[in-house]
């Protein structure tokens, strides 16, 4: 079973997490430095355009650097390319995002890819949710997205047949589900207040939300039979009252 540690949970997944695992800096809102340079040390680091200056504040070179350089100074692309990062450069009017670009080729380097995505959500609301329908995108790439990660809040992606344990920490604020596809089948979540058991979400039916968990638990058990559900994770109420909730 692989599992993946950040400072306020770790995740284990059956089918396992690849060994393979890489972690996209994208260009949405931003991570701390400090939470940046611990977490990437578990994954080989790419970057999908402006993710460039956040690697550089930290000096942690990418593997490699994918987009168009619309958001990005050439100054940190060469600052990447002289430190060994390999550079793969777009035209500006193009078919596909940075991020989709960046998976696509992260999917002909790698034999079986886990990818986690950081700073891809937050900012434009179009951006957020192409980002999170690309990573379903994905599998057509080879390529095992496992969703986005940062330091306030996550979103987990759970797929057909897929188990997930995630260990907390720390009590986090919230933790919803919410279906991407039509409909997902045997959803089950348990140690939380509202737990499911072999229930059907709806991408038109999003009431699983806003769910915590169980007072002395830390442990929270999910697993679905078909479909994809998007599990966020808030972890602390200081980020939602940013946002104006």
């Amino acid at each position: 079973m692989g599992s993946i540690i950040t400072e306020a949970f770790a995740i284990e997944r059956i089918p396992p997490i690849s060994d393979e695992k890489v972690l996209v800096v994208a260009g949405g809102k931003s991570p701390s430095d400090a939470w940046l340079k611990t977490i990437s040390k578990q994954f080989d680091v790419w970057v999908a355009d402006k993710g460039i200056q956040c690697c550089r504040n930290i000096d942690v070179v990418p593997v490699a650097i994918v987009g168009d350089g619309d958001s990005s100074s050439l100054e940190d692309w060469d600052w990447a390319a002289e430190r060994g990062a390999k550079i793969y450069r777009y035209p500006k009017d193009k078919d596909y995002t940075d991020l989709q670009l960046t998976l696509m080729q992260i999917g002909n380097i790698y034999r079986s890819p886990s990818v986690f995505v950081t700073a891809g959500l937050g900012g434009r609301l179009d951006h957020t949710l192409s980002n999170v329908f690309s990573l379903i995108w994905a599998q057509r790439w080879g390529v095992d997205a496992l969703g986005f990660i940062g330091e306030d809040e996550s979103f987990i992606l759970l797929k057909d047949k897929e188990r997930l344990t995630v260990h907390f920490d720390e009590k986090p604020f919230a933790l919803s589900l919410l279906s991407l596809t039509p409909r997902s089948d045997g959803v089950s979540l348990k140690g939380v207040k509202w737990e499911l058991e072999d229930v059907s979400l709806k991408l038109e039916e999003p009431f699983a939300v806003s769910n915590e968990l169980r007072k002395e638990e830390r442990d929270v058990y999910l697993s679905i039979k078909s479909g994809c559900v998007g599990v966020y994770i808030c972890l602390s109420e200081k980020r939602l009252k940013k946002a104006g909730f």
